[in-house]
């Protein structure tokens, strides 16, 4: 019984860091609301389950104090005596001892990569077999808009059990900040898929991201009359590789990349035909060249093709030659008002929160430069963390985000946002690492927090 009794005693210790906690000031709190009480339920089912399976009696039981205010719950610890505890707020988060890695070696988990269920070219069992290649120990399927039904959700649990990886379930849900699109993530505990059925929480957020996949439909359908218009053109001629394949173009159809896509990028769903797919057609088919697909994130992706060929998204003042906009760069479509309804971010801040999730603003970096002065609005309405390394997040713009991560106490996350092959720089379990000691603070709470023992890693990362 030795399992059950060191959960006992976790639970016990943890109850007495709550009653400690409680004369800290206000602010100290305002980012911990809703989080311990799920935190405690979280311990609370490792503590039974591990008492039932060595046939103890004992249990831990969590419930609300009626006479309570509505932030206050009352835990009773039960093993040999009867202890109680009142919280007078949800503070800090349960964690086990912290055993950190010993060199960057030991970084092993990417929390932001994508399947064919949205707009990456690899299964979700193909990405945990590619996470066991590369000697990952867990990864996070983060697919854009997609709540899975609990069949497929347990399937991929089998094949990860099956790949010796670990898999945990989030979403990368498309929003609408500031009237520029965007996305969050939001990553949920294990318990949340471990029912009969997904809650009535899970179900709204559910419904409201299948939403948003149709309007993505709608989009791709604008997006294709004007990469047609505009292919056809005369000045169509400079995005191709030749001018043979050029004379060549014919019409693009959606229907058409989505059939392809499915045979050769491994596009599972129609719906989920996103631009990754758009740019591996446009260059492997159609002849367009990389580079003038989308471009840097930043920035307004026009770009300048130089005398000898040679592409550059540099200041266009700096350079002649002829101007072009990269053609699904997102500045460019948002000039035609080529766009899909996306869900605002509050609401899908709220939406995650409700679902008992975790809500993470991602690469931060392709926000340009305003959101940085807007993101402690985010907070405010329950924004947890904020994507702090990425494949794509550099060592000055991971400075501004540990600066902003710190100032609103912040969880950092990183993931390398791989899309299988579709995203060249983007490589399972590649993420650049900025400073030793940050990172194994991630890592830490990747592994042993949210994962492994279901437990947040409180603010002090």
């Amino acid at each position: 019984m030795t399992i059950a009794h060191n959960h006992y005693l976790h639970v016990k210790k943890s109850a007495r860091v709550f009653e400690e906690a409680s004369n800290l000031p206000d602010q100290k709190i305002r980012n911990s609301q809703r989080l311990a009480a799920l935190d405690f339920h979280s311990e609370k089912k490792l503590f039974n389950d591990s008492c039932a399976s060595h046939g103890c009696d004992h249990r831990v039981t969590c419930r609300r104090d009626s006479a309570a205010l509505d932030s206050e719950i009352r835990i009773k610890v039960s093993l040999e005596t009867n202890l109680n505890f009142r919280i007078p707020s949800l503070i800090v988060s349960l964690r086990p001892p912290r055993i950190p890695p010993q060199s960057l070696s030991d970084v092993a988990v990417d929390m932001h990569c994508h399947t064919t269920e949205s707009d990456g070219d690899r299964t979700a069992e193909e990405q945990l077999q590619e996470a066991a290649r590369v000697g990952l120990e867990a990864i996070w399927i983060t697919d854009h808009d997609v709540i899975r039904d609990l069949p497929r959700t347990r399937d991929i649990q089998a094949a990860a059990r099956k790949a010796g990886v670990e898999v945990g379930f989030g979403v990368e849900i498309t929003v609408d900040w500031e009237k520029k699109e965007h996305h969050l993530l939001g990553y949920f505990p294990d318990y949340v898929w471990s029912g009969s059925k997904l809650t009535p929480a899970m179900l709204r957020l559910q419904t409201a991201v299948a939403k948003v996949k149709v309007s993505r439909e709608n989009r791709n359908n604008k997006m294709v009359a004007f990469l047609n218009d505009v292919l056809s053109s005369e000045q169509g001629k400079s995005y191709f590789m030749s001018a043979d394949l050029y004379a060549s173009f014919k019409p693009i159809v959606v229907t058409e990349v989505a059939s392809w896509a499915a045979i050769n990028a491994n596009l599972m769903e129609p719906s989920s035909l996103g631009r990754p797919h758009f740019r591996a057609y446009l260059i492997e088919v159609v002849g367009i060249i990389d580079a003038l697909i989308f471009g840097p994130r930043a920035g307004d992706g026009i770009a300048t093709i130089l005398d000898d060929g040679q592409i550059t998204y540099d200041d266009p003042s700096q350079h002649d030659g002829i101007r072009v906009e990269a053609l699904m760069h997102s500045a460019t479509l948002a000039k035609r008002e080529i766009a899909f309804k996306p869900l605002p971010i509050k609401e899908a801040i709220d939406l995650i929160n409700a679902a008992e999730g975790r809500a993470v603003l991602a690469h931060p970096p392709t926000l340009g430069s305003a959101w940085k002065e807007k993101v402690g609005d985010l907070v405010s309405a329950g924004l947890w963390g904020i994507e702090a390394f990425s494949s794509e997040i550099d060592e000055e713009n991971h400075d501004i985000i540990s600066n902003l991560a710190n100032k609103y106490d912040l969880v950092m996350t990183a993931g390398s946002d791989n899309h299988g092959t579709l995203k060249i720089y983007a490589h399972l379990g590649e993420v650049k690492r900025h400073g030793t000691a940050a990172y194994a603070d991630l890592e830490y709470w990747a592994r042993y927090g949210l994962r492994q023992s279901k437990q947040l890693h409180d603010k002090e990362l």
